[in-house]
């Protein structure tokens, strides 16, 4: 059993998941999230409408969902195994690609920083939206395979740590 306390927009929800049953506020909710890769990119289920989103770690307990279709949701989440919803993880085995296709509009580091955790690494944009992709972890890039004007595919390597 794992319980949240999930605050969005000054409106707090407790969230209680139990195996496959999830409950917000005491009711119960017909709704599954399964990431689809290691860099935060999940689909939603609820009921019968499916919902891809893109949830990235802003600070601690605090995490950015960016649903497709523009809606933006900026939540933070305090649980007793923040585990459950780590996502937003964008190094892979010390790599940080691509979640999904896009246009790289920004890089604000270089080959050689040392970037804390939180740092945004690259940003991109797909589908009109801008996503910040941020570092999990501190560590040093040795690395970096775009620039801005980049045409990116899924999965396509951008950072790389030491």
């Amino acid at each position: 059993m794992s319980l949240y306390t999930v605050t969005i927009e000054d409106r707090i929800y407790k969230v209680n998941i139990s195996g496959e049953h999830c409950t917000v506020n005491g009711e119960a909710v017909d709704a599954t999230m399964l990431p689809l890769n290691r860099n935060g990119l999940h689909v939603l289920h609820h009921g019968k409408q499916a919902y891809e989103l893109f949830m990235s770690s802003q600070e601690a307990d605090t995490y950015q969902m960016l649903l497709f279709g523009g809606h933006r949701i900026v939540t933070q989440i305090s649980s007793r195994m923040k585990k459950h919803f780590k996502a937003g993880e964008t190094c892979n085995a010390g790599n940080l690609t691509a979640p999904m296709h896009g246009l790289v509009v920004d890089v604000p580091i270089h080959e050689g920083d040392c970037v804390e955790k939180g740092q945004t690494l690259v940003v991109l944009e797909s589908m009109k939206m801008q996503m910040q992709l941020r570092s999990p972890r501190p560590g040093k890039v040795s690395k970096v395979t775009v620039q801005s004007g980049s045409q990116v595919e899924k999965g396509a390597l951008l950072v790389q740590f030491d």
